[in-house]
């Protein structure tokens, strides 16, 4: 055939005509021009970038009759039998379908002799991974010492699949994917050294179908121009590669995202009837609200997987009403339904039935838009709850401020108590050493309650049960005695005994000089028994009127929720949500 496709006429002949792979070429170049050219090359990375191309322009720029160079001429005689494929000291080899032991010593046996017209002698072994061990094994000594004249250059797609003994042996070098954006402009220049021209919005689709590969890109550019067709439209574009139309995958959206379930129904029934594949369409869907969802996020002007300006304000404008959290659970939903979706006989019906569900899908509102109506709720005209008399208004929502802990209850008003600031941590007791250093009782005479703070705050040093008690208890100075009553209960009794007092006695002498002896007791008045009764009526009518408060109702609606309890669950506790005040 005479006829060459785009991928084969349009192949780089200099490291200056490869595409997206700098970083390769440039470290190439430099070391031809400084000497510093090693044996063995590995070039490894994913399909159609350019790695057997660089092997065959380095081949070119070693054997050059000008070289060795970072330039080849590409007219002499070695760089066109390189560039046709009859060069006989460059081998090109598939290890695909060369893989065994013994097709490694041929070539050892071939590599011992001096090239016949060139300056060297280059092996390239395409698909090396596809070698057995064995014949990773043979080649270990050739390719770690091999002749002077010999220069060795592998290539794979899988490079983990390669022993670390070959790898150590090479120069490795990573061949990237090109980004959309730089395959779109390839795929401009060379339609314009064709004489052609198509959409830039095909030419953006074809590059992102390619997923960074030229080959890809320029086969595809290949397919469309078969049509004979010195310009063509998107939409033929689009029908001619039998790619999934973009028009359905958004209509698609809209009427997932506007719970429209005929509308969807419609639209897969279209798909199914031109013949589209369901599985492609699912995943244009998929691929379609994450690019929703970052075009949400992404900040104005940036580029996102290779997508057009005029693409990317299309996609703001169908995202723009919707919130984040709503994008991002119709994509988790279909994801988590991907592989029910592969696994099907029948995939048409999941993925009706997984649509159907999406249009499920209530508006998701963030964390920071339910605070914020709350907060206007508690601050706007909702008013005071129904349990504050008239004559004493609710003071504004505090942002900033805790919710009180222990507001009065309704119909007995209250002011609330002034803010103590919190006391100070008392220093560490002084060594029992220096009895010269104790102070005196702390507070004023006849001060029990002060000296007993004193001495629970000293006890939980070192009984941090028994200074819980303490913490509840009562205190009175009586004839040189602090007495100290423990508060009614079972377990406090137990705490009241001869042992405890002695601790608190000598913990006493430690803490002031000629302070009281401590007595210790356990309070005698019996422990009532709570009226349950009582208690859940008063809490189902506290319960009762909070969820009347307008910001409980606004909540419940936007939780979908009720009121059904009270935390804490005390009968007398009725939360004043727009309280500012802490008691």
């Amino acid at each position: 055939m005479s006829y060459l496709v785009l991928a084969r006429k349009h192949r780089p002949a200099t490291f200056d005509e490869v595409v997206g792979q700098e970083h390769v070429t440039r470290t190439l170049a430099g070391a031809l021009e400084s000497g510093r050219l090693a044996h063995a090359f590995c070039f490894t990375g994913p399909r159609g970038v350019g790695k057997t191309t660089v092997a065959r322009i380095l081949a070119k720029a070693l054997n050059c009759e000008h070289g060795p160079t970072a330039t080849p001429c590409g007219k002499c005689g070695h760089c066109l039998e390189i560039s046709e494929g009859r060069a006989v000291d460059v081998q090109e080899i598939d290890a695909a379908s060369n893989s065994r032991v013994e097709d490694v010593r041929e070539l050892r046996e071939m590599i011992r002799y001096h090239p016949q017209s060139g300056r060297y002698r280059v092996t390239i072994l395409d698909e090396v991974h596809m070698l057995s061990k064995a014949a990773f094994n043979a080649l270990l000594k050739t390719l770690e010492e091999p002749p002077e004249h010999a220069v060795f250059i592998l290539a794979t797609t899988d490079v983990h699949k390669v022993p670390l003994t070959i790898l150590s042996r090479c120069q490795r070098f990573d061949f990237r994917r090109l980004p959309p954006r730089v395959l779109a402009e390839h795929l401009r220049k060379v339609l314009a050294a064709e004489g052609l021209s198509l959409p830039a919005e095909s030419l953006a689709l074809m590059a992102r179908e390619a997923d960074g590969s030229v080959r890809d890109s320029l086969s595809l550019l290949d397919q469309v121009l078969a049509a004979g067709k010195e310009s063509m439209t998107h939409p033929e574009v689009v029908e001619l590669l039998g790619l999934v139309d973009r028009e359905l995958v958004t209509a698609t959206a809209n009427a997932v995202l506007a719970g429209e379930a005929g509308e969807v129904l419609d639209l897969v029934s279209q798909v199914y009837a031109a013949g589209g594949e369901m599985q492609a369409f699912y995943g244009a869907l998929q691929e379609h609200f994450r690019n929703l969802a970052a075009a949400k996020a992404a900040p104005e002007g940036a580029e996102l997987f290779g997508l057009t300006p005029e693409e990317m304000a299309a996609l703001r404008a169908q995202a723009g009403s919707h919130s984040p959290e709503t994008l991002h659970e119709i994509f988790d939903h279909l994801a988590a339904s991907e592989d029910l979706f592969r696994r099907a006989s029948q995939p048409r019906l999941v993925m009706e039935m997984t649509l159907l569900k999406l249009t499920q899908v209530k508006p998701v509102v963030s964390l920071a838009e339910i605070i914020s109506g709350l907060e206007r709720a508690g601050g706007g005209e909702s008013g005071a709850p129904p349990s504050r008399p008239r004559n004493n208004p609710a003071p504004p929502v505090a942002h900033n401020a805790a919710p009180a802990h222990n507001p009065a209850p309704a119909g007995n008003p209250r002011p609330a108590p002034a803010r103590q600031a919190p006391a100070a941590p008392t220093p560490p007791p002084p060594p029992p050493a220096a009895p010269a250093a104790k102070a005196a009782p702390a507070g004023k005479p006849g001060d029990a309650e002060g000296m007993l703070k004193e001495l629970v705050r000293y006890a939980e040093q070192n009984q941090p049960a028994l200074a819980s008690y303490l913490g509840r208890a009562t205190a009175a100075l009586e004839d040189g005695l602090l007495r100290v009553t423990l508060p009614p209960g079972a377990i406090a009794t137990s705490y009241a005994t001869e042992k405890n007092q002695q601790r608190l006695n000598r913990m006493a002498s430690e803490l002031w000089d000629n302070g009281p002896k401590v007595r210790l007791s356990a309070s005698t008045e019996a422990v009532q028994a709570p009226d349950h009764q009582a208690l859940a009526a008063a809490k189902a009518q506290a319960a009762a009127e909070l969820a009347e408060h307008p910001v409980v109702r606004q909540a419940a609606e936007v939780f979908e929720a009720e009121v059904v309890a009270l935390n804490p669950a005390d009968p007398n506790h009725k939360p004043n949500l727009l309280s500012t005040e802490q008691d």
